[in-house]
């Protein structure tokens, strides 16, 4: 399964699943990210720094660490 990490600048994608407890999740769903929501990759680098999201017309960041936990598929 594909997580955000492994997505290229540019690419739509749907959330299926966010692996770990209450506390990430809980975080996750402040930011305004949902199982089943569609957001777009405006930046990810494979040298370090946060992936940012496009989410419902908003910009999030998320660090490694968090983008690796959300499990997604790509959409057109």
């Amino acid at each position: 399964m594909k997580t955000l990490l492994n997505i290229d600048n540019g690419k739509k994608v749907k959330i299926l699943k966010i692996s770990g407890g209450k506390g990430i999740r809980q975080h996750l769903q402040c930011l305004g990210i949902h199982i089943g929501d569609i957001v777009t990759i405006k930046k990810s680098s494979f040298l370090g720094g946060p992936v940012l999201l496009e989410v419902n017309g908003y910009d999030v960041a998320l660090g490694k660490g968090v983008a690796s936990r959300i499990e997604v598929e790509e959409v057109e």
